[in-house]
């Protein structure tokens, strides 16, 4: 049976106002050649490049506004609300710099920022000198803009750089963060935002000495049905949420990879997918944690998780009242999903948080209704958007550093609850 609710059909209007920047952003196909990225990739860490002495580039000069900018185009418009006006200068594009060419960045980044009006590429950081210069070559850049680790330090003598998308593995995220907000450019980092709380806390700090800003990469926040979501719930279309179950669950494939090293990684699939579960989770709740418990899941014998664990689950119980029932797994078949029980309702999605191709639904006794799709949005895209409009108009960012850290402490008091049998409270977070 359909209704007229919030996310049946098109977005409500409410919804659809917010939406409107990141649904103009469509998806695109992969311009990358197979060829090209299989004979390209290859592993990031343990790879070094040689410092460089940068050359003191410079930005072009912003083209200037005519003096008539702002102004109606004719009579008729001025006698008629006064639109349309005659444009100013475009914005300038804020110039990334891409660190690690991993399977992420060549997948989808790339991909993506050729579907951003404010976003651009200027420079490539890699430990791979050769990959960074054939992935230069096929974006156009010239091959003195593939650096090394080491040279991001030195990026402060560099005008055609103003922010940094960071892409390596959790382990040295804060190293390349902390050395990219010293020299004075923004950061769009992966999420988690670290291994260890030290590491976190280093980069938050950093953001706030330098007052650059430091966003971590929660793309879902940016897919418009998961905001359509959210704002049912703000809404209390059926009510007050009391239950939330949440499945992240994959085979995360053959070592030796990233995920598997507990060095380069930090930890397994609470790491890597759950946190998907926990941070949409308190994102569509608006609200932390007040308490946490969990059990791990051994997988006897599958060597790939000697070091990591494959499998946990948690929940998460909220001031509110509800309560959240979440699995991550790297070792079980793909399953990502999630629903809200409320008091008159649920909504759900499912797929929740892929890529693309995400689907969701809501409903109560009388019926349930598929959630409309305004226009089919490129997360990446979106969220890119996002930071360099944040950037440009000197805004607060979405997701800033100081929630992925908010996230690293609740996952690591996940892991000391499935340890120790016990549920933990989060109070000193």
């Amino acid at each position: 049976m359909n209704r007229s609710t919030p996310g049946s059909g098109p977005i409500s209007g409410s919804v659809s106002r917010g939406l409107s920047r990141r649904s103009v952003v469509s998806l695109g196909g992969s311009v990358l050649s197979v060829g090209v990225v299989h004979s390209v990739l290859g592993s990031e860490p343990g790879l070094t490049q040689p410092p460089r002495t940068l050359k003191p580039d410079k930005a072009p000069a912003a083209p200037t506004a005519t003096r008539d900018a702002g102004k109606p185009v004719s009579l008729t418009a001025a006698a008629q609300e006064g639109g349309p006006v005659i444009p100013g200068p475009p914005a300038r594009k804020v110039r990334f710099a891409l660190v690690g060419l991993g399977k992420l960045m060549i997948d989808e980044i790339l991909p993506a920022l050729k579907l951003t009006p404010r976003c651009e590429i200027t420079a490539l950081v890699t430990g791979n000198p050769e990959k960074g210069k054939a992935f230069a070559d096929m974006l156009g850049l010239g091959r003195d803009r593939v650096f090394g680790y080491e040279d991001i330090a030195r990026f402060d003598r560099d005008e055609t750089i103003d922010a940094v998308y960071i892409a390596t593995p959790n382990s040295v995220h804060a190293r390349d963060t902390v050395a990219a907000l010293r020299a004075g450019k923004h950061v769009l980092c992966e999420k988690p935002i670290a291994a260890t709380l030290e590491q976190a806390d280093a980069m938050v700090a950093a953001a706030a000495e330098t007052g650059r800003k430091l966003m971590i990469a929660y793309r879902v926040h940016h897919e418009p049905l998961n905001l359509a979501i959210k704002e049912m719930l703000k809404e209390r279309i059926y009510g007050k949420p009391n239950f939330v179950i949440f499945d992240a669950l994959l085979d995360v494939g053959k070592k030796p990879q990233p995920r598997l090293s507990k060095e380069l990684s930090g930890g397994g699939s609470l790491f890597d997918i759950g946190i998907y579960a926990l941070n949409t989770t308190c994102w569509l709740l608006g609200e932390s944690p007040t308490q946490v418990n969990a059990m791990q899941v051994e997988h006897a014998g599958d060597a790939r998780f000697d070091e990591v664990e494959g499998s946990i689950a948690f929940q998460l119980r909220f001031a509110s009242g509800c309560v959240a029932t979440c699995t991550s797994s790297y070792g079980s078949a793909s399953v990502n999903r999630y629903r809200i029980v409320c008091e008159k309702g649920w909504m759900g999605m499912n797929p929740a948080t892929h890529y693309r191709g995400i689907k969701g639904e809501h409903g109560d006794a009388s019926g349930q209704t598929t959630l409309g799709k305004p226009e089919t949005v490129n997360q990446f895209a979106a969220e890119f958007e996002h930071f360099a409009e944040c950037i440009q108009e000197d805004r607060p960012v979405d997701s800033p550093g100081e929630e992925g850290r908010r996230d690293l402490a609740l996952m690591l008091k996940i892991y000391e609850a499935a340890r120790t049998g016990r549920t933990i409270s989060t109070s000193d977070l």
